[in-house]
């Protein structure tokens, strides 16, 4: 299993100011230096979160460049990319708000457009807050039906614009399943051909995506996945982002994804210590697993 890790999210900013610098942290805070941690911890892929570069006056220098495709060559690791999701909106029913998300992602890419080479996947969330909000309303299911489609089109037609107006490889984007039916999802990967899944576990075991099994979701859809984001969902300790064994976690998931060899990278949007926790909870019930020694 090629394990990754997302060495930081927007929700942990504080990493990004020096030590009672606020602000002024900026100037001497490197994306790359995170990478490096990461990386001489043991991980062997890392997740660009590239919402971080938008909300945030982190550079992305020459030096920056040349020291994050270096790393890659140095410490042969792999990367994938998770376009923005603050306030982004692709399945908006407001074009103004699905025109003004595509030109985020468009600048994202064109921010990273010197890794495209060396990135394998970039992971798009279809649909936002918006319409997640939507979808609970208490409608009738075959009106319910009718937004699900109506938001899966948006989404199609925001993604095609991304990939026309940036030529991305279509077989490198990885659909995430979110707060939105899955068989909304399915469509969108069908439609968009040559798109690929990105399981997330945590969303699936909270209920985001539907009534559906993951364990069931491993058996059938493994072969159209390129990344899988591993983590439980607690709902009892408030987060949707849990290390394994904290939740209700299957670990039949882990064997399967064993047993089919899969071959994309395998990436925890955690903390250190709650990817540790889980890379412990693995060999606690799957020992035949063998698993890269992580600090």
């Amino acid at each position: 299993m090629r394990l990754g890790i997302t060495p930081i999210r927007v929700e942990s900013i504080t990493d990004v100011f020096d030590q009672g610098k606020g602000l002024a942290g900026f100037l001497n805070f490197r994306y790359s230096d995170m990478v490096i941690d990461a990386v001489e911890r043991g991980y062997e892929h890392i997740e660009i979160t590239m919402d971080l570069f938008q909300v945030l006056p982190i550079p992305v220098d020459d030096a920056e460049i040349t020291r994050l495709k270096n790393i890659k060559k140095e410490y042969d690791i792999t990367y994938s990319a998770h376009f923005p999701i603050w306030s982004i909106e692709l399945s908006s029913p407001n074009k103004f708000i699905r025109e003004a998300s595509v030109q985020s992602l468009v600048s994202a890419f064109n921010t990273f457009k010197f890794l495209e080479s060396d990135i394998d996947v970039y992971i798009i969330h279809p649909t936002g807050a918006l319409t997640a909000e939507l979808m609970n309303l208490d409608v009738p299911e075959k009106y319910k039906n009718v937004l699900i489609s109506l938001f899966a089109n948006f989404a199609i037609q925001g993604i095609k614009s991304l990939i026309k107006a940036t030529k991305i490889d279509i077989s490198k984007i990885a659909i995430e399943n979110i707060e939105f039916p899955f068989e909304g999802t399915l469509d969108i990967i069908k439609k968009l051909k040559g798109s690929k899944l990105c399981i997330d576990t945590a969303h699936f075991l909270g209920g985001y995506s539907g009534n559906v099994d993951l364990v069931d979701i491993a058996e059938k859809y493994l072969d159209i996945t390129s990344e899988i984001h591993l983590q439980d969902f607690n709902a009892g300790g408030g987060a949707d982002h849990a290390a394994l064994g904290t939740g209700k976690f299957p670990f039949e998931f882990l064997k399967i994804v064993q047993e089919f060899d899969f071959k994309g990278p395998i990436n925890f949007e955690l903390t250190f210590a709650q990817a540790k926790q889980s890379l412990g909870f693995i060999k606690k019930h799957l020992p035949e697993i063998k698993l890269p020694t992580i600090k």
